[in-house]
């Protein structure tokens, strides 16, 4: 409508000419009536409850349903829905620090002027694309219940903020809406990017203390049995019960257990504008996270920051879900320094039954930790995020004098690669 003003407009300014004024003046009317009739209440109360999965892949469709309670007294009709999110505006700073992938293959004028980088930081932080729904006829105190597709574009969460029910005018050109406050958030895990991680003969590696010993301090809960007190024993392992009855100390006994822990390491050391180069290092962690079996082994998953982070998972210690979920919500830092870890894998390299490492780059700290898997033999495979392939293999094998065990990626054309 507002096109047949401006074309009418334009060229009917010479009423003696043309009719097209007249398409123009009524053109106007409808706007205007359809604009002060949509201004009158929307009465209609509503009750709605969303009943979202636990979590989605980012890249594939999912669906939920959304319940919908009529509470006034007439049957109402000709409804659409529309999902609500949180403002996904970026901040200035934002804006201009973080690039858009590719943005390099764009002309300088909209390099400069920003637009489609916009574009593209309101599709990220809105991270989902959700189409508008038309609902049957909701009679007077019932409920229906009706489903909607969500496609997630981006790891992370879906944070939502209420739902509008909107209603054509007569000539449809506006709608009347009715907005519901339903703040939820939905979790996007990471899309996931298939690598090929070589097989090993992995050795069981023994943990004093038991299973529980890999994750906290304290003895095993794998109880075997009683033995008399000898000097030395732990008073926290005496069983307080058969003293009281027999008014001699014995010692509980606990089982030290042999299994294999597998430790994957992912580097944050990337600047905001390389996002999409920290972004293909997660969808490989994330892969390497669900490949590796853990029924009857742990995994150990690191990065550093402020500080180190360690989380496991696996036998005794829960599934991979927890892990998922961290990783979604995982932030490049290039203030992280990777060498800092090194301390730590030495001290716990002895638990370890092989690595899997994921690197932005190669510097010093990554031969560092090389260095400490190679010394241990411990079986250890490296991927290593490159835009120049061939300049990475000849610096890796520099510093390191062979390849084994190191894969360079070039991460731009990896869909294609793999």
């Amino acid at each position: 409508m507002t096109g047949v003003i401006l074309l009418s407009g334009m060229f009917g300014l010479n009423i003696l000419k043309t009719s097209l004024y007249q398409m123009m003046s009524l053109a106007v009317c409808c706007l205007g009536f359809s604009f002060f009739a949509n201004l009158l209440p929307f009465g209609f109360k509503v009750k709605i409850k969303r009943y979202l999965p636990g979590c989605v892949t980012a890249g594939e469709d999912a669906r939920y349903e959304i319940q919908i309670t009529n509470l006034s007294l007439r049957v109402q009709k000709g409804l659409i829905l529309f999902e609500n999110v949180s403002d996904p505006r970026p901040s200035l700073e934002t804006l201009l620090k973080v690039k858009e992938p590719f943005e390099h293959r764009r002309n300088i004028w909209d390099r400069k002027v920003l637009y489609f980088r916009w574009q593209w930081l309101i599709r990220k932080n809105t991270n989902a694309f959700i189409p508008s729904v038309k609902l049957p006829d909701i009679p007077a105190g019932e409920s229906i219940r009706v489903p909607v597709r969500i496609r997630p574009r981006f790891r992370g969460y879906v944070h939502f903020s209420g739902i509008s029910l909107g209603r054509p005018d007569v000539l449809g050109l506006f709608y009347r809406l009715v907005h519901v406050r339903q703040p939820e958030k939905l979790l996007v895990l990471p899309e996931q990017i298939k690598v090929e991680i070589p097989e090993h003969q992995f050795r069981r590696q023994y943990h004093p203390g038991g299973i529980q010993m890999a994750s906290s301090i304290g003895n095993s809960d794998e109880f075997m049995g009683l033995r008399p007190y000898r000097p030395g024993d732990p008073l926290r392992n005496v069983h307080w019960k058969s003293f009281a009855k027999t008014r001699e100390l014995v010692i509980k006994e606990f089982e030290d257990e042999f299994f294999k822990r597998h430790v994957l390491i992912l580097d944050r050391a990337a600047a905001a504008k390389d996002y999409f180069v920290f972004e293909t290092a997660v969808s490989i962690a994330s892969y390497c996270m669900c490949s590796m079996n853990t029924q009857d082994s742990i995994m150990d998953f690191m990065f550093s920051g402020d500080r180190i982070f360690s989380f496991s998972s696996g036998r005794g210690l829960g599934n991979t879900d927890k892990m998922l979920e961290i990783l979604a919500g995982i932030e490049p830092d290039e203030n992280a320094d990777i060498s800092e870890m090194v301390p730590v894998l030495q001290g716990n390299i002895r638990h370890f039954s092989s690595a899997v490492c994921i690197f932005l780059d190669w510097k010093s700290g990554h031969k560092k930790i090389l260095d400490v898997f190679r010394q241990s033999f411990l079986p250890v495979h490296i991927f290593i995020l490159a835009d120049d392939e061939p300049g990475m293999k000849t610096k890796v094998l520099k510093d390191t004098g062979t390849l084994a065990g190191i894969r360079i990626v070039n991460h731009g054309m990896l869909w294609e690669d793999f």
